[in-house]
């Protein structure tokens, strides 16, 4: 049960007028739409691509990361 007593005392909400977009989602960027890519490796491959993915990568989605990183390099983006 919430402890009421905890709440006296922070005043009331802002005038409407002054926070009037305050229930909208903000905008995002759009994004492309995603596909899985399945290609068939050696074991050996798929190996040294994930330790490589997590050495250079933020955990989850490294290997995604990674790949795309290769990617542009390859097709000259970057």
């Amino acid at each position: 049960m919430t402890d009421v007593g905890k709440l006296r005392g922070k005043g009331a909400p802002p005038p409407i007028e002054e926070a009037p977009r305050n229930i909208e989602k903000p905008p995002r960027e759009k994004t492309e739409l995603l596909k899985p890519l399945q290609v068939w490796v050696p074991e050996s491959v798929w190996e040294g691509f994930s330790i490589e993915a997590v050495r250079s990568g933020s955990g989850k989605g490294a290997k995604s990361e990674l790949f795309l990183t290769m990617w542009k390099r390859y097709m000259g983006v970057t």
